[in-house]
């Protein structure tokens, strides 16, 4: 158990309040940050705290933290915020600076960072099984490149007291989705429910040959809260465990069984290719998760509606 509580940024939004509730669901006292909170707490070890991140967490009075997630970025692009692209690496490495520095100087023991597996071209690895933490990276863009900065921003804040690592997050689907304005696009697990609640229900499966990993996130948070307390040394970057693989068309027919009246639009355009799912080449407690199988998790997120 962490030596303080854990301090999580962007908690307001679908993945990192999924965090949240898992770390307090295993004993972690969490502190919440954000602008805007989609939900309610959902656990009495979570306390909420509104505030603009850019403004730092220096005037918020908190306590002194065992660990600090930072999951807060803008993930839409630069135009649908209106902003320019150096504005948009600005405001995420800025953001990451600011978090970090003062991680380190209020005490905390340990630095999680939230990467994402978007650091990769849609070219690299083709014709591999999967990608690990080895393969080389080629993304480019403004949000490829903030991650892929903020990777080596982290090793190099690594000192003696103070470990750090970069987590690679892929493809998450789970309970509370919802757009937000640094957000704005569903996965695509709730895209295809969508399609299918829709007037015509056709769920279309992109190029259908793509192969995806799917983390649930109830596993992934649960993970993650116990990659707290044992954190890898060194620490570098590590991608969040191998979690089952499906093809798009298999994931569509898998959606399209369990909402009356679905079918799958096997017509459609075809999406283009996407990177190959993640692995892990890394020994750690992630490499430990029981996945829940896709369709299960499907069955408990639809008797939800698709929603928290």
């Amino acid at each position: 158990m962490t030596s303080g509580p854990v301090i999580i940024t962007g908690a307001g939004g679908f993945v990192c309040s999924g965090l949240a509730l898992g770390c307090a669901e295993a004993g972690h006292e969490v502190i919440a940050i954000d602008r805007a909170f989609d939900g309610p707490p959902g656990h009495a070890g979570i306390r909420q705290i509104r505030a603009d991140l850019a403004a730092g967490l220096e005037g918020l009075d908190l306590p002194r933290p065992g660990a600090v997630i930072h999951g807060a970025a803008l993930t839409a692009e630069p135009e649908a915020l209106g902003v320019s692209v150096a504005g948009h690496l600005r405001a995420n490495l800025s953001l990451h600076l600011g978090c970090l520095d003062w991680a380190r100087s209020a005490g905390a023991d340990r630095f999680l960072f939230l990467s994402s597996m978007g650091v990769f071209a849609p070219s690299d690895g083709q014709g591999q099984a999967a990608l690990t933490e080895v393969d080389s990276t080629r993304g480019t863009g403004p949000y490829r490149t903030a991650k892929k900065t903020g990777e080596a921003i982290t090793a190099a804040a690594a000192e003696s007291g103070f470990a750090t690592l970069s987590l690679r997050l892929g493809n998450v689907f789970g309970p509370g989705e919802r757009m937000r304005p640094s957000r704005p696009r569903l996965s695509l697990v709730g895209r295809m429910i969508a399609q299918g609640r829709s007037d015509g229900g056709r769920i279309s499966p992109g190029s259908g040959r793509n192969l995806r990993e799917w983390m649930w996130l109830p596993d992934l948070a649960a993970g993650i809260a116990d990659l707290l307390d044992q954190m890898p040394t060194p620490g570098g970057v590590l991608h969040a465990g191998t979690p089952p693989v499906l093809s798009d068309c298999d994931l569509a027919q898998q959606v399209a069984t369990r909402i009356p009246g679905a079918m799958v639009d096997t017509d459609g355009p075809a999406g283009p290719p996407s990177r190959p799912p993640m692995a892990s080449a890394r020994t750690t407690v992630l490499g430990d998760i029981d996945w829940t199988p896709i369709g299960d998790a499907l069955d408990r997120l639809l008797a939800t509606g698709g929603k928290a």
